[in-house]
């Protein structure tokens, strides 16, 4: 439930807190002390559009915040799965609106728009004008009978949702193996050309590497060659550094032996001399073996040049080669075993289309019956409205496809009144009607409400008289099972009050301000003088506020020992 509100900076709102209670919360005031103000506040703190033009004149920002208490298994479960700590039980739910952006928080912990609706939405629902014209959308009718038909729907809905997942997927696999065979045939002959092309080229790992390796040296073979000749011309030509050896060796001789100093430059100059004879050998033998004949490296250049087009065209190097002809050599065996694979598929999908099909038919026959329960349950309430001569019913239809909401279409027909046939509901209802229609539906369905909290604006839309006070008591009624906020301008309804708050309009600092007051039972009486219109006669007026708290206190008493009208 709603515990409490507290707003800031909010267009006629300088600083208000509320605090809720159990049972109905009625609010009233002047046309124009900002009602429908605070109902906006509330709407934006559980995740409405923001605008900026609801900050106050002259305040860089707007704030608002609520906190609800955990009902039900159903918000905490919720909470856990967004990671939410409720200390206490309770939920604090924060938004600021500022000129840039807007941010909110659910116990101090930043959300998005889409998660603070989640919250919102097993919290409380708001209706408005708006929302009693969402009955006469045929779209809706289903919506609200599931929600009334409860727990063992919703399983048995969640079934139909689950299955009905399955058979689009594999619905829309097999839709389209059987638009375009002729495209598997193109794939599969592709897909054969490039396997082939790969396995033809017969590619070794590393070879490319090799053929780059030896158009290197081919193509700087002349140079390689007058290097290495100029190298060995040097080291053993008649001044080269071999007679060089020859030279030293012969000085050193003259003095050999006479310290072990000499011994060891001898040694040393002996193995000078021995390395590079054998770099020389070595030299002579490289440059005789760079004979490159014109063939082989035609053909090496060739080869070279087809490992770097297949590189390009189906991977950077050997590995990705590799890897793209694995990925497509399996995507060709599925496509040629194709005809087994579409016999599986569409075997999957009968199965599938038998079980979604049985649960559908399950799910409409639980409708059905509930529907006859639902359809009762308003008539009674409608009666209990005002509409002393209604018939109501849910119709059927079956839709011509499958949904994740089975295959009915529900429509919700009415009659108002002696002789009228029924009509659907959105060829006859006016505003005023549709109001106390929601109004029924929703005492039906308080029982098996997750959502605690309900808030009713316009409720009092187009009634007066005896109309009026049959819709107090079922608010009344409500507010037993429910907390309920109703907005109303009627006497009848405000004196049904468990809780009365009074919005007025002041005037702070030069600026217009909404205050919420809560008001003791003398101040109730004195504000449904004000609604009956006391003026001058402002004495009959306030006996007979005081005489409608009265009738609506031996209504609530019956209601509590369990009688009715």
């Amino acid at each position: 439930m709603l515990l409490y509100l507290h707003a800031k900076n909010y267009a006629l709102i300088d600083d208000v807190e509320v605090e809720f209670t159990d049972g109905l919360n009625i609010m009233t005031g002047e046309t124009g002390a900002g009602k429908s103000v605070l109902l906006g506040s509330i709407s934006q703190a559980l995740g409405s559009k923001s605008k900026t033009d609801v900050i106050r004149e002259g305040e860089e920002s707007a704030f608002v915040e609520l906190h609800f208490g955990i009902d039900n298994d159903f918000q905490r479960n919720l909470l856990n799965e967004l990671d939410i700590d409720a200390e206490d039980d309770v939920v604090i739910i924060q938004r600021k609106i500022t000129k840039q952006r807007s941010v909110g928080k659910i116990c101090g912990i930043t959300v998005s728009s889409a998660d603070l609706h989640r919250i919102a939405d097993s919290f409380l629902d708001i209706y408005g004008q708006h929302d009693y014209q969402n009955l006469l959308k045929e779209s809706m009718h289903i919506e609200i009978l599931d929600g009334f038909a409860g727990s063992g729907l919703k399983d048995l809905k969640e079934q139909v949702s689950a299955e009905y997942s399955r058979y689009a997927e594999l619905k829309k696999e097999a839709d389209s193996l059987e638009e375009d065979d002729d495209k598997r045939l193109r794939d599969m002959e592709f897909l054969k050309f490039q396997l082939d092309e790969i396995k033809a080229a017969n590619v070794k790992e590393g070879e490319e590497e090799e053929l780059k390796d030896y158009l290197r040296l081919a193509e700087n073979g002349e140079r390689i060659a007058k290097a290495l000749s100029g190298a060995e011309m040097s080291l053993s030509e008649e001044d080269g550094v071999l007679r060089h050896f020859t030279t030293a060796f012969r000085e050193l001789s003259t003095v050999s032996g006479l310290t072990d100093e000499i011994g060891g430059f001898e040694e040393s100059l002996k193995q000078a001399q021995d390395i590079v004879q054998d770099t020389l050998r070595q030299m002579s033998d490289y440059l005789e073996s760079l004979d490159f004949d014109e063939k082989t490296l035609r053909e090496s250049r060739e080869r070279y040049d087809e490992i770097n087009s297949l590189f390009m065209k189906y991977g950077k190097n050997y590995e990705g080669m590799m890897r793209y002809a694995e990925e497509k050599t399996k995507e060709y065996e599925h496509l040629l075993s194709f005809e087994s694979y579409r016999d599986e598929l569409f075997e999957k999908l009968r199965v599938s289309e038998k079980n979604l099909s049985a649960l559908c038919g399950k799910l409409s026959e639980l409708r059905k019956e509930e529907g006859v329960k639902f359809a009762t349950e308003v008539s009674k309430a409608l009666s209990d409205l005002n509409f002393n001569d209604n018939r109501f019913e849910v119709r059927f239809e079956r839709n011509e496809k499958y949904t994740a909401k089975g295959f009915d279409v529900a429509r919700f027909f009415i009659s108002t009144n002696v002789g009228e046939q029924m009509r659907p509901l959105c060829d006859v209802a006016s505003g005023g009607e549709l109001s106390r229609i929601m109004l029924a539906i929703k005492t039906v369905s308080a029982s098996r409400e997750l959502v605690h909290t309900l808030i009713f604006d316009e409720i009092d839309a187009g009634i007066s008289g005896n109309t009026a006070w049959k819709v107090s008591e079922k608010l009344g009624l409500l507010g037993r099972d429910l907390q309920v906020i109703c907005i109303t301008h009627l006497p009848q309804i405000a004196a049904m009050a468990d809780t009365h708050f009074e919005i007025v309009k002041t005037e702070k600092d030069g600026h217009t301000a909404t205050e919420v007051k809560k008001l003791f039972q003398y101040e109730s009486v004195e504000e449904l003088t004000r609604l009956l219109g006391g003026g001058e006669k402002k004495e009959a007026a306030s006996e007979n506020a005081k005489e409608l708290i009265r009738q609506a206190k031996d209504i609530k008493k019956r209601y509590q020992s369990g009688k009715s009208e």
